[in-house]
């Protein structure tokens, strides 16, 4: 099968600065990050109400910084962490290391997962998947949940509306220009958006989703390009 996939870690921003510095750079960088996260934590305690969450898996670890606010709330819950970033991977076992985190090193896209997930979680990351490659992997998330499981899905997104992809477009390179850390952050991030984000629009992402079988799919946060999904089996 081709690599759906459309970078390495090589190519991103990843290894080029210590955990912290690039913690900062990520909240400068994408439009509602914190926002985003908030919601996060109020869907994770609104699902918590009615589940247990006992076996979480995360795709896109990164520094740790989502499974980190989870993992706080549900410190007996094991968490299985993804990323192909060795650099990444590094930071998360020192944030994440009194907690029980298995850590698998590789792109998730091409491996298989167990099935027996309370919960998945993807934050920024499957935007650098192409379209087909996103589909694949909303079945492979669909097919690894337990029945009643959920999916938590906070991404970069665009639209089928070519005016309000224009705009939030605009306005998602303001954002970088305001709060850019620096000039070299700024070129780096705005390359990054530019040539190396796959958006797809909201409303196919949303689609694909109920395809591959979600009972229901909930869009619970949109800013500019920043949405998050959630998606219920």
């Amino acid at each position: 099968m081709a690599k759906t996939t459309n970078v390495n870690a090589g190519d991103l921003n990843y290894d080029k600065y210590a955990d912290k510095i690039y913690d900062d750079d990520i909240r400068r960088s994408i439009p509602g990050h914190d926002k985003l996260h908030k919601e996060i934590i109020n869907t994770f305690r609104e699902y918590e109400k009615h589940h247990e969450v006992m076996k979480i898996l995360e795709l896109g670890i990164g520094t740790g910084l989502t499974s980190e606010k989870i993992l706080e709330l549900i410190p007996t819950a094991s968490l299985t962490a993804v990323d192909f970033s060795e650099q990444m991977m590094s930071g998360a076992k020192k944030r994440l290391a009194k907690f029980n985190v298995e850590y698998l090193l590789g792109d998730y896209s091409e491996m298989n997962f167990d099935t027996d997930f309370d919960m998945v979680v993807s934050v920024i990351g499957i935007h650098h998947q192409k379209d087909e490659g996103k589909k694949l992997l909303f079945s492979k998330i669909f097919d690894s949940l337990k029945t009643g499981g959920v999916f938590i899905f906070g991404d970069l997104v665009t639209y089928k509306d070519k005016h309000k992809a224009a705009v939030n477009d605009s306005r998602h390179y303001h954002h970088l220009v305001e709060n850019a850390r620096d000039e070299k952050s700024l070129e780096e991030w705005a390359h990054h958006h530019k040539f190396l984000n796959l958006l797809a629009p909201l409303e196919d992402q949303t689609a694909w989703l109920k395809v591959v079988g979600f009972s229901n799919v909930e869009v619970r946060y949109e800013y500019l390009n920043t949405a998050l999904i959630v998606a219920t089996k």
